[in-house]
């Protein structure tokens, strides 16, 4: 039985690996954190019409999130209250005919409307005197921001606008009610949940396992914040904007020993799930025009192509249209949002299991208003080696699952962060904390 002194977080910031590694641990975790938080289910747009639903898992918990008939978001957990059978799995459609809509069980055929009530019970009177009379699938609470639609198991959980505060509020510009799926993948990731998250919420690890990006990536410079239990890296001078093209300090090169058309080009390959291919094509244009602030010249063009499809970006200065705000929602979702893109990390247990985890790469975008909508199309990747991820992606998976094995080593006991760059790292740590620990 496990006693908070074996796995609280130090007050001088020591991490027990058990939290990490232990069955036990991650079952507390699925009862104390998965639980009471507030997490993303998914976006709206994957339930856009009514009768639309989509099913979400975390730790043993399946929820059901639904569009009901006139239109509102609802989520009630997905298990039948007859025998308790879990009525649907990924996602899917239900037809509406005359303003309503039945979800029925598969395994004896009970019914519920979109919003979860009992509408049918097959040979309703061979259960005598038994009143189905109101009976509901346990009501989950669901609320949207930034077109995300957040679930919360707990329904004494303070409002979303609290938890979330200041996110909506830094990222407002960013619009993200309005992106659009660019790309959706899944895949199986053989580590804790935590050791993926931590993987995309510090830079202090590019310096090794991604030196290639030392020559267009200034690493150094990066700042950390902790936003209430949220999280936020961004260059340190204000606004979070790139102004010049440099390589990392820690290459020690002078002015004149880099190129700066090698580094923009580095820049924008490097980032080129959030970049569309023109986008990229600027670059050799940019650079055969040999202008003397390369930089300033590609952003005003970016600027021009992104207005000439119909996107707004009058609430960025040229200098942010190659910048990114890398927000790490608590506990489970991290990514760098663009002007017009983003990239997401939504990252969950596998089940009860402390050495797997589920992660999900969202690309979202601002729609052109001149092309048709991209069809929604999620690919699942039960092993992550049977895709090609990139060379950075790679690295980062190529890392994890040694770092779940390396922490069982009898000669290591836990996680000694660097107090700068991996402050967020810590900081979601000692969150997890005030969930386990609350009453």
């Amino acid at each position: 039985m496990l006693a908070p002194d074996d796995w609280l977080v130090h007050d001088d910031g020591f991490v027990p690996k058990l939290r990490y590694l232990s069955r036990e641990y991650a079952e507390l975790e699925a009862d104390r954190l998965w639980k009471r938080v507030w997490q993303i289910a998914c976006r709206a747009e994957e339930i856009p019409e009514p009768g639309d639903w989509v099913e979400y898992a975390i730790a043993d918990q399946s929820v059901l999130i639904t569009r009901r008939a006139d239109g509102t978001i609802g989520a009630f957990h997905n298990a039948c209250l007859h025998r308790g059978r879990r009525l649907r799995h990924d996602a899917g459609h239900e037809e509406v005919v005359d303003g309503a809509a039945c979800i029925q069980c598969p395994y004896h055929g009970w019914k519920y409307a979109l919003d979860g009530s009992l509408v049918h019970v097959v040979d309703r009177d061979d259960f005598g005197a038994v009143s189905f009379d109101g009976q509901h699938l346990g009501s989950v609470r669901a609320e949207c921001s930034g077109g995300f639609v957040f679930v919360n198991l707990d329904s004494n959980a303070a409002p979303l606008c609290e938890f979330l505060d200041p996110l909506p509020t830094l990222l407002g510009r960013y619009r993200l009610d309005e992106m659009r799926f660019r790309s959706y993948l899944t895949t199986v990731l053989p580590a804790n949940w935590k050791v993926a998250v931590d993987a995309f919420n510090e830079a202090y690890h590019v310096q090794s396992t991604h030196p290639q990006l030392l020559e267009w990536t200034d690493d150094v410079s990066i700042a950390y914040e902790q936003l209430g239990d949220q999280g936020h890296a961004h260059y340190g001078r204000l606004p979070h904007a790139r102004r010049t093209l440099a390589p990392s300090p820690r290459l020690g090169l002078a002015a004149g020993d880099y190129d700066e058309g090698t580094i923009l080009a580095g820049l924008v390959e490097g980032l080129g799930g959030a970049f569309l291919g023109d986008e990229r094509a600027l670059v050799e244009e940019v650079r055969a025009e040999h202008p003397s602030n390369l930089l300033g010249a590609y952003q005003a063009r970016r600027r021009e192509l992104l207005s000439g499809r119909g996107l707004d970006v009058g609430a960025f200065g040229d200098d942010e249209l190659t910048s990114a705000d890398d927000v790490y929602w608590f506990p489970n979702v991290v990514g760098p949002i663009y002007p017009g893109s983003a990239i997401l990390f939504r990252i969950r247990p596998n089940g009860l299991d402390p050495d797997s985890c589920i992660k999900d790469t969202w690309v979202l975008e601002w729609p052109d208003a001149d092309r048709p909508p991209r069809a929604l199309r999620k690919r699942f990747y039960e092993q992550w080696r049977d895709r090609d991820w990139g060379e950075v992606t790679t690295q980062d998976y190529e890392n994890m699952e040694p770092v779940q094995q390396g922490m069982r080593s009898d000669g290591y006991t836990g996680l000694r962060l660097n107090p700068r760059q991996e402050s967020n790292v810590l900081a979601m740590h000692r969150a997890i904390d005030r969930y386990l620990l609350a009453p």
